[in-house]
């Protein structure tokens, strides 16, 4: 029996070890020597192999290698895995936060952490923002063209669809397009791409949403060349964690492929995932303490006894591609696609004129205001109105409609005249800031192997119309609202100024229509770009470049009494013609070590967002801008064994050229200020290190570690502009900002986990993460020279109190995972049980993320102080997964 049981391993150990020496690239000789001494079992496993896919299962596919990647399969770097969607809260934060690194794949243990451990701090790999990420689905790149941002909630709760990815982290070549400095996702979600089956889910959770459901089915692709996947689920919550917040989503997915014998494919994908959410914000300290919780949310209150939340975001973007796939010979390949996205977004918030602020953390409401000016009559007296009355820490609904329905309001034009009328004003609203987007697309990518030399190319280009308006969503009891701007009354002596549309004076506005203003940022782009790969012996090669324009221009549909002549009609356009260039080299030390290097030179516009001094009420663009520059380089190490892998990574980014573009409310100008940077440079440099270890077969240990050094490495410019005038407030400020560290993310990270996998399909982990070097974003207005030329010489004012930056204490995180797996009637049918814990210790004291104010008092620094976010305390995702 032993010898039996020693026979039967070391066969099992052949068969890895096959698998082992094919995937890691061992020389040919040592491929034959194995091939010789193992012939039958390497022929059964060849076999195997070439049914994996037929067989409906994910093909890895060494994209190093020059072979052309199986249509109905995943082109997947061995060191990027597939992306998995059961990591406890990763959903839910993702529905929150727009965090590329959700988007990781699982397999790299440095991502895996980052994606499902580090992303509750807030962590963003090498400090990027996600416009230095490029996510592609099908090959289409999905990255919206205005802010260079992609959104999980665009396909949020499609788990099912989306679950199969190829990433890559860093400077790296890719079959489908050109990608920037944080390197490219790619979601596969044809139909072709799934095995057939049915799969049914129910989780509850205690963070976001409360209760998902979730369907999927798919054929599989059939003998007649067809194939169908459909998937729906609906998430929903409703005051699941912080006080006044609610979730309610669906989603919907349908993908249909036509196989036309091996060379012709046609394939259609769309999805919609409509998402409406009642949110919270960051607070500052004072209000935190005074409502006696660290999840404090001042957006929501109690309307007739019932909790309505002034905050809500709503979401409604189908996307809809349509793609044909060519296999011209074994060698070759073209994928043309076109797709179309378009809908609604919206986020609500209260309107008011000619009354008080609705805001219960109002400045003038919080007792701070009155201590700081020695008024502790009236600081005791705010102070035991937020301790003990609800409604003065929330907003006050009831209050808002009572004095909207008591105000009989007569026109300027109608005074001294006899009128008769029932109608009342609106004092306050509930407003919807909308976003109709229009956007079609087309995208073309050639792959062709030549022997060793794999050769890619690709032409792609987009007409995007993004219209932005506000509409009455509530007029919370009045008969109407005027179109008027409040910030410009009393700004001058004709009538016009304060009028949102100077062809339509003293307009009465009812609810669902338009008002404020109306205007559509236009964005025409067109790119081509090229990639090489040459496989050696021991050196792998890439090269790629990209060559594109872009044209941006405001285009106004109401003429706006501060800005009559320049508000309505289209704007000068922003032509740039940008370009890059990336390379790489892997050194194949052995099967099993390799070293690589990669670097990176291109431009790219800057946001739309970015360019225009108030994109809202004017057509003038900011003086200067330009292409953003990017600079980029990584090396790498890494070692792969069976039951052993290490990744040690060093980076460097630098980012220049970069413009700014801020609003805030300005107690001097009554009015809000649009306060512009321009040339921003900044750094990313540190090394990213990973190592994973079986022991005994069951027992995983896994650790990662991030040490970065995010920095503003320059000194800018700073402009300032009325909202309701053409004057500059100032112009070109020098802003000291540089050595400055770059806020929202922490710059270190540490985790460690261990996991042990049963015998019988259950497995548990436990996993310790550790935070530091966390900055609160900077104000560039309080680092310039007129901002603290008055206390240089005051020695009752600390002149660090005004240009310090904050660094946020650190904090550690006790994670636990496990899960459980049925087979039943003989494998027809699968039942599996997961549940994740995120922070055990139920720690609500833990800081993950603040800014400075862009309002503030040099008179009074304590007034507008620094807000934060805390992280959550224990919470859970639990699921069961029936499949057949």
């Amino acid at each position: 029996m032993k010898n039996f049981a020693f026979i039967r391993q070391n066969r099992f150990r052949n068969k890895i070890n096959f698998i082992y020496y094919v995937m890691t690239g061992h020389s040919k000789q040592q491929q034959i020597k194995f091939l010789h001494k193992h012939g039958r079992l390497c022929a059964a496993m060849i076999c195997l192999a070439l049914t994996v896919p037929f067989n409906g299962l994910r093909a890895q596919v060494d994209t190093s290698n020059t072979s052309l990647p199986p249509q109905d399969t995943v082109q997947t770097n061995p060191n990027i895995p597939i992306f998995s969607t059961n990591g406890g809260d990763a959903e839910s934060d993702a529905d929150q936060q727009d965090m590329s690194s959700l988007l990781q794949s699982s397999r790299d243990v440095f991502t895996q952490f980052a994606s499902f451990q580090f992303s509750a701090g807030y962590y963003r790999m090498r400090g990027y923002s996600s416009e230095n990420q490029q996510v592609m689905i099908n090959g289409v790149n999905v990255n919206n063209l205005e802010t260079g941002y992609s959104s999980w909630s665009s396909w949020g709760g499609l788990n099912d669809v989306t679950r199969y990815v190829e990433n890559r982290v860093g400077v790296t070549g890719s079959r489908y397009g050109f990608s920037g400095p944080g390197g490219y996702t790619n979601i596969d979600s044809r139909a072709s791409s799934f095995k057939k089956g049915t799969n049914v889910s129910y989780a509850s959770a205690n963070r976001i949403f409360r209760h998902r459901f979730m369907a999927t089915y798919s054929t599989g692709l059939m003998k007649n060349g067809w194939a169908l996947t459909a998937s729906a689920s609906n998430r929903v919550g409703n005051q699941v964690y912080v006080p006044g917040t609610y979730f309610n989503g669906s989603s919907y997915y349908l993908s249909i492929d036509k196989k036309l014998k091996d060379k012709h494919l046609f394939s259609f994908t769309g999805f919609v995932a409509p998402i409406e959410q009642g949110r919270s914000t960051y607070q500052r300290s004072e209000t935190y303490q005074l409502a006696g919780s660290n999840y404090y949310n001042n957006l929501w209150g109690y309307q007739n006894g019932k909790v309505r939340n002034a905050s809500v975001s709503r979401t409604r973007r189908p996307m809809m591609m349509l793609s044909y796939i060519n296999n011209l010979s074994e060698a070759s390949r073209i994928t043309t696609s076109l797709y179309y996205t378009f809908g609604k977004n919206s986020i609500s918030s209260i309107g008011f004129n000619d009354a008080t602020n609705p805001n219960p953390e109002f400045y003038k409401y919080l007792p701070s205001t009155y201590y700081e000016k020695g008024d502790t009559i009236t600081g005791n007296y705010f102070t035991n109105k937020w301790l003990t009355d609800v409604n003065s820490r929330q907003v006050d609904w009831d209050r808002m409609i009572a004095l909207n329905r008591a105000n009989i309001y007569a026109l300027p034009s109608q005074l001294g005249q006899t009128i008769i009328t029932n109608e009342t004003r609106a004092r306050y609203i509930v407003e919807n800031r909308v976003e109709n987007l229009s956007n079609v697309g087309i995208n073309s990518v050639y792959n062709t192997r030549i022997k060793d030399l794999f050769l890619s190319a690709g032409l792609n280009a987009n007409l995007y119309k993004n219209r932005k308006y506000k509409e009455v969503e509530d007029l919370l009891g009045a008969t109407y609202w005027l179109d008027y701007d409040r910030f410009a009354l009393g700004q001058g002596v004709d009538a016009n100024v304060q009028q949102n549309d100077i062809s339509n004076p003293d307009r009465k506005v009812y609810q669902g229509e338009k008002f404020g203003y109306d205007y559509a940022i236009n964005v025409n782009r067109a790119e081509g770009w090229a990639q090489a790969e040459q496989s050696f012996k021991k050196v792998d090669l890439f090269a790629s470049v990209s060559l594109s324009s872009y044209s941006v221009w405001r285009e106004g549909f109401v003429a706006n009494g501060k800005f009559p002549t320049s508000s309505k009609g289209t704007s000068a356009k922003l032509n740039l013609i940008n370009y890059g260039a990336k390379g790489g080299i892997t050194y194949k030390i052995n099967g099993r070590h390799s070293l690589t290097a990669n670097a990176s030179y291109l431009t790219r516009p800057p946001e739309a967002n970015n360019i225009f001094i108030g994109q809202q009420v004017r057509n003038d663009l900011v003086s200067g801008v330009g292409s953003e520059k990017v600079l980029a380089g990584d090396l790498n190490y890494i070692i792969k064994y069976p039951g052993f892998k290490l990744r040690l990574t060093g980076y460097y980014t630098q980012i220049n050229n970069q413009v700014w573009v801020r609003s805030y409310y300005n107690d001097i100008y009554n009015t809000f200020v649009n306060l512009i940077m321009k040339g921003v440079n900044q750094s990313h440099q540190g090394i990213e290190f990973s190592l994973e270890k079986t022991l005994f077969t069951s027992h995983v240990i896994q650790t990662a570690f991030g040490l970065g050094q995010f920095v503003y490495t320059n000194r800018p410019t700073l402009d300032a502009w009325q909202y309701n005038s053409s004057a500059a407030v100032f112009t070109d400020r020098t802003v000291y900002l540089k050595n400055y560290r770059v806020g929202g993310s922490p710059q270190l990270v540490y985790g460690i986990g261990y996991k042990y996998n049963a015998k019988k399909f259950w497995f548990a982990a436990v996993n310790f993460n550790f935070f530091d070097q966390i900055y609160v974003e900077p104000n560039p207005d309080r680092r310039t020279l007129e901002a603290v030329d008055k206390y240089l010489s005051n020695e009752t004012t600390s002149f660090s109190k005004i240009t310090a930056q904050e660094k946020l204490p650190s904090y550690f995180t006790l994670n636990a995972n496990g899960g459980k797996s049925f087979r039943l009637a003989h494998g027809k049918y699968y039942l599996r049980l997961n549940v994740s814990v995120n922070n055990l210790l139920n720690n609500k004291t833990n800081i993950i993320g603040g800014f400075e104010q862009l309002r503030w008092d040099p008179a009074y620094l304590d007034r507008f102080d620094n807000k934060y976010v805390y992280m959550l305390g224990t919470t859970y995702m639990a699921s069961v997964n029936f499949s057949f």
